[in-house]
């Protein structure tokens, strides 16, 4: 998980209905699908889900997401983590790529964070 500041993301009125109360994110998300698409990955659209805000990364066969979420309830703190869904036939068969799936896209997402002049702070605490 990444966690960092920046005022760069705007949060929309009532963005956080979509979410639980007080959990914002979702500017981050699209800034972050168009990155990862820049990157090389296929990234969706974002979604709502109650933890935050969700960006797809199309991914065989197991689902990848990249969520990004406000953090401490203070403005312009965020955080971000990838993880993967699924791939059961995957673990049966020892083909389980989720891990390198999942680090693969967290590097993309830490080097756009990262390359941003107006993020401070970054953190990055193991999952």
């Amino acid at each position: 998980m990444l966690e960092f500041k920046s005022e760069a993301f705007a949060i929309a009125p009532g963005e956080d209905e979509a979410t639980n109360p007080g959990i914002f994110g979702k500017a981050l998300a699209e800034w972050l699908a168009g990155e990862l698409i820049a990157r090389g990955h296929a990234a969706g659209e974002v979604i709502a889900e109650d933890f935050g805000w969700c960006v797809p990364v199309e991914s065989k066969p197991h689902a990848l997401y990249v969520a990004c979420a406000s953090a401490d309830e203070q403005p312009g703190s965020w955080r971000v983590f990838a993880f993967a869904e699924g791939g059961l036939l995957g673990r049966i068969f020892r083909k389980d790529t989720r891990d390198e799936d999942v680090a693969r896209i967290y590097g993309s997402v830490k080097a756009a964070i990262t390359a941003r002049v107006d993020v401070r702070d970054v953190l990055e605490e193991p999952a």
